[in-house]
């Protein structure tokens, strides 16, 4: 990814990409994309043939300076196979899934479809577990066991990093801390800021400066 944010949806897995990111997709499997306005980004296909690298699944890498480099030379015109097939050799070295993985793991239970229906159409609604299973008629108890069983985290991490993958892609679109913090119903920037950094290891503010100059 070079400029904007694209949404890669891979199986049950849901991706917003960032700049500096990459979604490895083996060959074979079906996946769907959509790019923002003013969207840059590089497709690379590999001959699975060819590549010694056979991931089972997708997963999310980070884009190096060396990452990008190798990526923009095999972009170029006129290499010969032999060139091609050395890069990519160093490139299958260094596709490493990065530290954070920003994937949102879709359920497929209908008992909770409607909750992550309405989390993703509006990553601030505030609503507690509690008060799902009022509404759905069940329990909180139920809730919860099967976002567990179904994506892997709990409730509340599975919202937080729905509200990630939103700020991300307001970030990069150039929205500022404060607006993004108020669009996912935090109260304080402050705890927003906590939030974000706890999940990639940076400030909102950090990330909005490099995706907007990248």
């Amino acid at each position: 990814m070079q400029r904007g944010v694209l949404k890669v949806v891979v199986e049950r897995s849901a991706w917003v990409v960032p700049p500096h990111f990459a979604v490895w997709v083996p060959a074979g499997t079906v996946h769907t994309s959509r790019a923002t306005a003013s969207c840059e980004f590089q497709a690379t296909f590999f001959s699975e043939r060819e590549s010694f690298l056979r991931p089972r699944e997708a997963y999310g890498v980070t884009v190096t300076p060396l990452l990008h480099e190798l990526l923009e030379r095999l972009a170029a015109e006129g290499i010969s196979q032999v060139q091609r097939r050395n890069i990519e050799r160093v490139l299958f070295d260094n596709l490493d899934p990065a530290s954070h993985d920003l994937r949102v793991r879709m359920p497929r239970d209908r008992r909770i479809g409607p909750i992550a229906d309405a989390l993703r159409a509006e990553p601030g609604n505030r609503t507690s577990l509690e008060e799902w299973a009022s509404s759905l008629d069940v329990s909180s108890k139920t809730l919860a066991r099967i976002f567990q069983n179904e994506t892997g985290v709990s409730f509340h991490s599975w919202r937080q990093m729905v509200r990630v993958q939103s700020a991300l892609e307001q970030l990069s679109n150039g929205s500022s801390v404060a607006l993004v913090a108020r669009s996912l119903g935090y109260a304080q920037t402050s705890t927003f800021i906590d939030a974000f950094r706890r999940v990639l290891d940076v400030t909102p503010g950090h990330y909005r400066a490099r995706a907007l100059t990248a």
